[in-house]
């Protein structure tokens, strides 16, 4: 029976347009990392640091700094090093990381043009209290967190397209042995109707399993070589995935390793849906077609659909909650805000849904002449 797995995998394997996708995927990744660690510049008492000399100057006096966030901390920082702002060109930094943690979170910088130091001030009022004053009530650990931050939305982004990439190599899966008419030879024994598929669908998720996470495993690997441990132990609110409310893990690193366990489930989710549409379709085109309509549907629903409340106003929400479980909206559910019993609920609908696809593409697929 495991001859079966290990034919499929192979199978999945040889296909070319996976390795150039992940190699491509991977090659951007790098590159665009190299380019931000050589572009990174920090001012430290008057002097400009640039590439991974900055990264250690900023790393070395946000660790004299690290610890409780607090009112005085802010102000102290603020007497020292004053405002982080841009110089005129837009992309060279006119101060450190400390300015800039405190800049982008506790003045109005984000409503400036971020050049013109004049403009940036503490907020103030029901503004402080809305968008700043959470950061000091919650017990906030704060460190040098800027490459785990940028680690986030790469490893979001880079997983979005992977899994476009895995949805190529899964889609003819099924639909492949009956364009070929080997299906037949499939179900001639009776090991062949039952394990036989079972060993078919469990190889495709394997190999989609075991992509996932070698390509976390490469992020990971890195973006530690680029800005070290440094930063994971301080609180996940400052990455800017985390929101002051939902449910995510208080750490750094606790947080980064809830989005790669969200990254995974996501490919167990696609790899299960792939292959019960694969079943469905009778040539490997349909089923990638379908497979693609399918993965993108979501973004649809979310950005067109919803706003119209089309089926009114309850039964739109239960379809909202159903969209952000599936797999393009899953990594990124963080920034949703849902408290932990809702995110108990769309991981649960998460893997239902996986089992219903593992489901029909094994009934299917049997059945099927």
């Amino acid at each position: 029976m495991w001859t079966i797995w290990k034919e499929e995998f192979y199978k999945i394997r040889s296909r070319k347009i996976i390795w150039l996708g992940v190699f491509l995927l991977l090659a951007f990744v790098t590159v665009r990392l190299y380019e931000e660690c050589g572009q990174y510049t920090t001012v430290i008492d008057g002097k400009c640091y640039q590439g991974k000399e900055a990264i250690r100057k900023d790393k070395e006096l946000t660790r004299r700094y690290a610890g409780a966030l607090t009112k005085e901390t802010i102000h102290r920082i603020y007497d020292e090093y004053g405002f982080f702002y841009y110089e005129p060109d837009g992309r060279t930094a006119a101060n450190n990381y400390l300015s800039r943690l405190i800049t982008e979170n506790f003045t109005n910088f984000m409503q400036t043009d971020g050049d013109n130091p004049e403009e940036i001030h503490f907020r103030e009022g029901k503004d402080w209290e809305m968008n700043a004053a959470y950061l000091l009530k919650n017990e906030v650990r704060f460190d040098y967190v800027y490459g785990w931050n940028d680690f986030a939305e790469m490893y979001i982004l880079a997983l979005l397209a992977l899994f476009v990439i895995l949805l190529l190599g899964l889609s003819p899966s099924f639909a492949e042995e009956y364009q070929l008419r080997t299906a037949d030879l499939l179900r001639t024994t009776r090991r062949g109707r039952a394990g036989g598929i079972w060993m078919k669908i469990l190889a495709g998720l394997s190999f989609a399993v075991l992509l996932t996470c070698g390509v976390c495993a490469y992020l990971w690997g890195i973006y530690l070589m680029v800005y070290g441990a440094q930063g994971l132990d301080a609180s996940a609110i400052l990455l800017n995935f985390a929101t002051p409310y939902g449910y995510y893990p208080e750490s750094a690193l606790g947080f980064l390793l809830y989005l790669t366990f969200l990254g995974i489930l996501g490919a167990i989710l696609l790899g299960s849906v792939v292959l019960g549409i694969s079943a469905l379709c009778k040539s490997p085109f349909p089923a990638l077609a379908f497979s693609l309509a399918g993965y993108l549907f979501p973004l649809l629903w979310m950005n067109v659909l919803m706003p119209m409340w089309p089926f009114g106003m309850t039964l739109s929400r239960y379809i909202t909650h159903f969209m952000t479980s599936m797999p393009v909206y899953l990594p990124v559910s963080t920034g949703f805000g849902f408290p932990a019993g809702q995110m108990a609920v769309h991981l649960c609908i998460a893997l239902s849904v996986a089992a219903c696809g593992m489901c029909v593409g094994y009934y299917r697929f049997r059945k099927t002449a």
